[in-house]
């Protein structure tokens, strides 16, 4: 089964919607219940199962929530608890990704803060990361695990976080000269071992921390506005907006230079590159947001169906694979 979230907003789609393995469109698509006590959804981003439970990014920044949804039957859902929000900390604003580590503890970036907020195994907000803490107190948003290079951002709330220095600190561009509204700031994040993947778009540059520490970074020529991230069997493959490409880097073993250049997967064949999956035969796929579409590539990035789901009704940003029980 295939569950895709969309752009969203006022007439878009704002819903996980199903589709079958062979891309066809589900009689009913929405899985996430609305109405009523149910919250509020737009502009669903991220989402993943953890212990059986469904967590959703509900981006739209009055909501900048992750929620959590229990299932009760193949393609139904209901509202269990809302895991993390604006509440918590002022640092989650206009969220876009989650990712947990081993020991379940959850990290989320927000856009319009520029940065990655953690949160510990029983829905709480986490320390201030190590490094941070150390060199910058509490000078930060609660629960910052990677900071940006600009801590007074447009439609933040203070009292505004300081700034931390690049490349630590993540990069952050603007729609125009006055820097009244951001264009691009952080994007996909990734936990994988002890270390966590943070998609600087405006950096080119996928950087790798360890406890609030910049230890590497991915980066090159080929490596342009990377947005999401994606592992498999060791692999990070990298969503590379900037030039329609998805790049590769193996991180299963121990990196030995501080800059990693990554590897060209699939070069400018996939048009604003959203979301990456594999399905249970090894097979790759990529979102197109704006051709509403999803294409289909084998092990090694050869393109195979370039209309394996087209017709979207909206513009695709998460998708997500997942084969029935036996």
């Amino acid at each position: 089964m295939w569950y895709i979230s969309f752009h969203g907003g006022s007439g878009g789609v704002n819903n996980i919607q199903v589709y079958h393995d062979s891309g066809k469109p589900h009689k009913h698509p929405d899985i996430l219940p609305t109405g009523g006590a149910n919250p509020v959804l737009s502009e669903l981003r991220a989402f993943t199962f953890r212990n059986g439970q469904l967590y959703v990014v509900n981006a739209y920044k009055k909501y900048s929530q992750v929620l959590v949804y229990n299932q009760v039957g193949e393609n139904t859902f209901t509202f269990d608890a809302t895991y993390a929000s604006p509440e918590s900390t002022a640092g989650l604003l206009h969220p876009y990704d989650i990712t947990f580590d081993d020991q379940g503890n959850g990290y989320v970036s927000s856009q319009d803060t520029n940065l990655v907020t953690g949160f510990s195994n029983a829905m709480e907000v986490a320390p201030i990361s190590g490094a941070l803490k150390a060199k910058y107190g509490d000078q930060l948003y609660a629960g910052t695990q990677v900071a940006s290079s600009v801590g007074q951002l447009p439609n933040t709330a203070a009292p505004y976080p300081t700034d931390v220095m690049k490349p630590t600190g993540l990069d952050v561009s603007y729609t125009d000269d006055t820097d009244t509204r951001v264009k691009h700031s952080v994007r996909g994040v990734l936990s994988y071992g002890n270390m966590l993947f943070v998609a600087d778009e405006p950096g080119d540059a996928v950087k790798v921390y360890e406890n609030g520490k910049l230890m590497y970074m991915i980066a090159g020529e080929n490596l342009q506005a990377p947005v999401q991230l994606l592992e498999n069997n060791g692999i990070l493959y990298i969503g590379s907006t900037g030039n329609d490409s998805v790049l590769v880097c193996d991180i299963s073993g121990e990196f030995t230079e501080p800059i990693i250049v990554p590897e060209t997967f699939i070069d400018g064949k996939v048009k604003h590159i959203s979301g990456m999956a594999f399905d249970d035969d090894g097979l790759f796929y990529a979102a197109e947001r704006k051709a509403k579409k999803i294409k289909q590539f084998d092990g090694a990035g050869k393109e195979l169906n370039k209309d394996f789901i087209t017709d979207l009704p909206d513009n695709p940003e998460f998708i997500l694979f997942v084969p029935k029980p036996d």
